[in-house]
This record gives C-alpha cells, sequence and structure tokens, in this order.
C-alpha cells in the first residue's frame, strides 16, 4: 500500500490546530540534522515563537524524552514544528484538556493507496472531532467525510484519555501498490521509554525524511514494566509511560505511518498497584490500550483490531500477526492473574487466506513480508541443535505458524522479543536451506527457505539479553546482543536488504540482501 501523500495533512481537532504530515516535505533536512544534538536545546528558529521569551525557556533533553523543565513546558506541536524542541512550549494555565496532541498516522483505505487513518488524544472528550487537509496552512478544509472514532479505555478519579481515529479517503498517493520505486523502512522492536531506549529513539527522530515509514514490532511502551524504576515501584503509572512513548515520538508518528505489532508487553498492567486493583486490571487487562490508542488497516483487510492485519506498500505485501493470541498453546501474558487473554477470531485461518492471497499476486506485488513480536528461531529458545523449545516459547509459535510461512513461500519473517540482533540463513524445519547463499554469507538469492530476522535491541527497559553457554546452530549467521539500535529495511522489485544500525554512533554492523533473480 504505497502511501507517499502528496500533500500535507493538517489535523484539527476542536478549537485547536496542530500540525501533522504523512510525508514530510519542503523541510530543509540538513537543517534536521542540525538540531539533533546531544541534548536538543536549540529552541525554535520560527520568529513569531522566539519572540515568546516564556516558549524559549522550553527545551527538550532527549536524556529524560520530555520539555524541560516539566513542571512548566510540554510537547505541544504547532504547525511548521520540525524537531521536538520546537514544540516545546510553556503549558497554558487555561483549560487544555481538549488540546490534541500525540498525533500518529497509519495507512489505511479499502483502496490501496488513497487512505491514511490520523490518529490524536485528549484528556477531556471533545463531542464534535473534525479533520481539515490541505497542503499549506492557509489552504486546510474541512473534510466533510471523514469518519472518526472515538475510544477511551481507562479511567478513575482523576485522568481519562480519549483516542480519536480519523479514516479520511479519497488522498492522490504519488505511488501505488505495485509500483517498483524503492523505499526504506525503520523496522524495531522492544524500545519503551527509559535510559535504555534513548539512542534509538533520537535515531528515529532523525529519519524523518529519510525512511518512508516505521513497522513497531511489538513491546511499544513498555508501560506495564513501570514498577522496574525503582522511583516507580509504588504508584500507578501506565498511562503516564504510554503518554510519555507516544509524545516522545510525535515529531515522527505525525510525518509518515507508524505500523505497530502487538507483543507481550502491550497485554496489562502488571504493577503492584495494578494488580492490587481489580478495576484497573479489568480496564487494561486483554491488550486495550493497545487497541485502542492505534488504529491499524484490519477492517479493510479482515483482520481484528490490531492484533493481525495486511497491507500492500509498493513491492511488498506486509502480514502482520499475533505471536501472543488465537493459536494452540498461544501465551497467556496474565501476570499473577487466571485471566484468559485472547478470543479475538480465528487468526490462522485468516492467516492462509491472507499469504495464499498474497502469493497468489506476486506478478504485482513479488514480496511478502511477516511482522510478529516473538521468533520461531532464537538462541534464547533452541537445542543445542537449534531446535526451537518452549523456553521462550518458541516452539508453540513454529507449530502454530512455520507450515504457512513455508507453504505460501513468506520471503522475510521480522522479529522481536528477544532483546539482541539476530540474523538468520534461510530456514524450514529447523534446517538451513543454504541453496543461493553466497560464500560471505551477505547475499542469499532466490532462497529456498524463508528468512528469520530478530531486531528487538531498541532499548527496553529490561536491557539485552545475556546468553550463557548459547549454542551455535546451523541457521544462525549472527548474533549481537551489545548494542542498542534499529535495523532498516531497503526494498527494491528484486532485492531487499537488512541494515542493522548501532544507534548511538550510527555505524552499520550487519548487512544483507535477498535477491531474486
Amino acid at each position: 500500500m504505497k502511501m507517499h501523500v502528496a500533500f500535507r495533512l493538517t489535523l484539527v481537532a476542536s478549537a485547536y490546530c496542530s500540525g501533522i504530515s504523512a510525508k514530510a516535505t519542503g523541510f530543509s533536512f540538513d537543517l534536521i540534522k542540525n538540531f539533533f544534538n546531544n541534548d536538543d536545546v536549540t529552541g525554535s528558529t520560527d520568529s513569531t515563537q522566539t519572540s515568546n521569551t516564556d516558549d524559549r525557556t522550553c527545551v527538550y533533553k532527549w536524556s529524560s524524552l520530555s520539555c524541560m523543565p516539566e513542571d512548566k513546558c510540554s510537547l505541544q506541536y504547532q504547525f511548521g514544528d520540525v524537531t521536538p524542541s520546537q514544540a516545546c512550549r510553556i503549558s497554558g494555565t487555561s483549560d487544555t484538556t481538549k488540546v490534541p496532541q500525540q498525533f500518529h498516522l497509519a495507512f489505511a483505505g479499502e483502496e490501496v493507496g488513497t487512505g491514511m487513518a490520523i490518529s490524536w488524544t485528549t484528556f477531556a472528550l471533545e463531542s464534535k472531532p473534525a479533520v481539515w487537509i490541505g497542503d499549506k496552512k492557509t489552504t486546510v478544509a474541512l473534510v466533510k467525510s471523514a469518519k472518526i472514532e472515538t475510544k477511551s479505555y481507562y479511567k478513575d478519579d482523576d485522568y481519562e484519555l480519549y483516542s480519536y481515529h480519523a479514516v479520511v479517503g479519497g488522498l492522490k498517493p504519488n505511488t501505488d501498490s505495485g509500483d517498483t520505486s524503492p523505499f526504506t523502512v525503520a523496522v524495531f522492536g522492544d524500545m519503551g521509554t527509559e535510559a535504555n531506549s534513548v539512542a534509538s529513539n533520537k535515531y528515529v527522530n532523525s529519519l524523518v525524511g529519510k525512511v518512508d515509514f516505521v513497522y513497531h514490532l511489538g513491546d511499544v511502551s513498555y508501560a506495564d514494566n513501570d514498577f522496574l524504576n525503582a522511583k516507580r515501584i509504588f504508584g500507578f503509572f501506565y498511562e503516564e509511560i504510554f503518554n510519555k512513548f507516544m509524545k516522545s515520538l510525535t515529531n515522527v508518528m505525525r510525518q509518515m505511518a507508524y505500523m505497530v505489532v502487538v507483543g507481550n508487553h502491550e497485554a496489562e498492567c502488571h504493577s503492584p498497584t495494578c494488580l492490587l486493583s481489580d478495576s484497573k486490571k479489568d480496564q487494561l487487562g486483554n491488550y486495550t490500550a493497545f487497541n485502542a490508542r492505534f488504529r491499524m488497516p484490519s477492517a479493510e483487510s479482515g483482520g481484528v483490531l490490531n492484533m493481525w492485519y495486511s497491507f500492500e506498500y509498493a513491492s511488498v505485501h506486509f502480514t502482520t500477526i499475533s505471536s501472543e493470541t488465537d493459536y494452540p498453546d498461544a501465551p497467556s501474558n496474565a501476570y499473577l492473574t487466571n485471566r484468559t487473554y485472547g478470543n479475538f477470531g480465528d487468526q490462522l485461518t485468516w492467516l492462509e487466506a491472507d499469504l495464499k492471497a498474497a502469493d497468489a499476486n506476486r506478478e504485482n506485488v513479488p514480496w511478502v513480508i511477516v511482522g510478529m513480536h516473538r521468533p520461531i528461531y532464537t538462541l534464547r529458545s533452541c537445542d543445542a541443535n537449534g531446535v526451537p523449545n518452549n523456553d521462550y516459547e518458541s516452539l508453540n509459535v513454529q507449530k502454530a505458524f512455520e507450515k504457512l510461512f513455508i507453504k505460501y513461500k513468506v520471503d522475510l519473517v521480522y522479529q522481536g522479543h528477544v532483546h539482541s540482533y539476530e540474523r538468520h540463513y534461510p530456514t524450514a524445519n529447523n534446517t538451513a536451506v543454504m541453496d543461493g547463499v553466497s560464500k560471505d554469507g551477505k547475499t542469499y538469492t532466490n532462497p529456498q527457505a524463508p528468512v528469520h530476522v530478530i531486531a528487538g535491541m531498541a532499548g527496553n527497559p529490561e536491557g539485552l539479553y545475556q546468553f550463557k553457554d548459547p549454542p551455535s546452530p546451523e541457521w544462525l549467521v549472527l548474533m549481537d546482543n551489545t548494542k542498542y539500535g534499529i535495523t532498516t529495511l531497503t526494498v527494491e522489485p528484486t532485492k531487499l536488504t537488512v541494515t542493522a544500525i548501532e544507534a548511538a554512533t550510527e555505524k552499520v554492523y550487519d548487512e544483507f540482501s535477498i535477491v531474486k533473480e
């Protein structure tokens, strides 16, 4: 679903307006690069803003992923803001609960390439939300046909968050499904908001204009792990952490599609405070926050919520599945409770139909890529011969999905969950299939089995996984558990290139290609 929307989208909710775009256009990317220094304190170059000395006191600190001072400043994106520091403004003293924030985009629409989901949040209900779009601030117009859904999943005496998802159709794409133009995607899993994620968060923010969209492989905010920080052992911080994550990446999410995969840390809140509160357990269980805050194209692809769905972008069919629910022996992900999670639908029947249709359409869309959270093959969950086991539940994942991946010739399986980077040879039924693999292992030509990559090193609060005496299975090319970072996927009609990048240094430490001749 190639969705280079040909004009800037501008969102206006209630009486307030802020700018978002589906594709960064008209910006000086040299200027963006210059803003991303060690703690971005440059402020805005907008003369109307710099004249306001109050706003100039607000600066964005990468080390905390927030505007400082926090008691006076907050991220408030307006049309024309390019960096987080430009969006740091004095928090208003009047009622700002209806000010839209946490803008994000996703692909949408039943007709490939013509729709976007525009999402935002407020802390008070806006009964008549609306969206305006245009190619510049002075020409925005109300989209009367926008279908806007409002969701709220958690409330207490002092707090309620409302998420709005507006699906806008009839857009003019620069390119369509089946287009042969190359494109690049930022792909990673397991990020969060703690110190380990700062370098990756900063690096992803710097990719505006350099990648076409983001594909986040689950474990998005780690709001459920709020209690791992000593300052948050007691108290309720789930919503605060999720909000912080969304704000920290708003500058990216408002300028390109941010596609998400469900992970185990989206399941519930399991801090001590949550476990002692039936109300919190009920409101935050069974992936409610994840399914309310985002809007993936499941309705258009026959999927369910944000749990499983598919979309096409140029020469790739992306199939996103849930490794958490709705297959035999799926993990419960319920901590210290007897709750049953999942029951969203018949995922496996949908998956087979989706992959079958994608495989039959190779002439138009040659590549099929699966995104999921838990891996089938990983050093963390296999025996000495590389056969998956359930030490980390890989065996159950393999039993559910691998036969379909092989049957319909999936090209690449992207996964997270394990906090490291792993790259494998083409693999089927526990065996490396070496036909077409170059001597240096960097090119797979016409591979005869799916290629598996794990990119779970974006910075989670639990740290990189330290393997103890890991095996050396025949399917393993490389494992790295020393660097936080991401991968990029560059796609051409006859070649996929995966690049592993250390976020702190921006250095490439692994790269390989899958080639079709």
